[in-house]
């Protein structure tokens, strides 16, 4: 855990980090509703009583005693930053909770890139439902979940999605951390000057702790193709790699990766999401 690495305590002043290892997702991609034709007005329930309210997404990040409607074609993207979901053996991975008895469904997909989604299968009918990875043979991580409202039943209209997280056994953690104020010029990978002073702190640190090694992380918005965020993403961490080593760190304690568009930690339909989205990350490989 990132809590007892040494390296975390020296570099709090100026990282944002994953410490909540929670099963919930933490973040929304992407979501639309139906009947208000919008992406952020969503209407639900209390379980018990059980009572028609506005409710907000983020209710979905931990345990409560809410809902959320989802009528015929509404549809969450949640996605998990903090931890992934993988294909357990001999046991269930995913767990998603639907409110009621009005025989209301949806239909579920995963996905580990917000890319390409494969059908999992149909929840609902006010049951818990489990569901293997295994059934479908799906052996990538899962990193995004997409939940479809197929109807329109019940007192508050649609799929009543109580809860979607990863059951234990399935829920694996990988500590993230994110680079803060590591900025580069526009559509470049030319690091601006804003950069110096994080990238100088982790140099420092990585010189005292000479048994780390870290892989660096490049990402993008999705404005542009995907090749293009593809190719910047990979270069904006190839040249953090290259001004840590400017400082005197080995290039062998590195490696590093693009992901261009394909894990968003929030929504690229705003510019504070898009913001987020564009990032340099680290996660420690010894």
């Amino acid at each position: 855990m990132i809590k007892s690495f040494h390296l975390f305590f020296l570099l709090l002043p100026f990282i944002l980090f994953s410490q909540n290892q929670s099963q919930y997702p933490d973040t929304i991609i992407d979501s639309y509703n139906s009947t208000s034709k919008t992406r952020d007005k969503f209407y639900g329930g209390s379980k018990v009583p059980s009572k028609r309210i506005a409710v907000s997404l983020d209710s979905l990040f931990f345990k409560n005693d809410c809902f959320i409607s989802l009528p015929q074609d509404s549809y969450i993207i949640v996605g998990f930053t903090d931890n992934y979901i993988i294909d357990a053996p001999q046991q269930n991975d995913i767990f998603i909770e639907e409110v009621g008895g009005a025989g209301e469904y949806a239909d579920v997909f995963v996905s580990s890139d917000n890319l390409e989604y494969t059908f999992l299968g149909v929840a609902g009918d006010g049951s818990v439902n489990e569901f293997d990875l295994a059934k479908i043979n799906y052996k990538k991580q899962v990193k995004y979940i997409k939940i479809i409202g197929k109807d329109n039943k019940g007192s508050s209209p649609g799929f009543d999605l109580g809860s979607v997280y990863g059951l234990p056994g399935a829920n694996k953690y990988e500590e993230i951390i994110i680079l803060e104020n590591v900025l580069f010029q526009t559509n470049k990978s030319i690091l601006l000057e804003q950069s110096f002073e994080p990238l100088n702190k982790l140099a420092q640190q990585l010189e005292i702790n000479l048994s780390i090694k870290i892989e660096i992380r490049g990402h993008t918005d999705n404005k542009g193709t995907e090749a293009k965020n593809q190719s910047l993403s990979e270069e904006r961490a190839k040249v953090v790699l290259n001004y840590l080593v400017s400082k005197g760190i080995a290039t062998s304690r590195f490696s590093y990766k693009g992901f261009g568009s394909t894990q968003p930690i929030a929504s690229n339909d705003t510019a504070e999401g898009r913001e987020k989205n564009r990032r340099v990350e680290f996660i420690k490989t010894e």
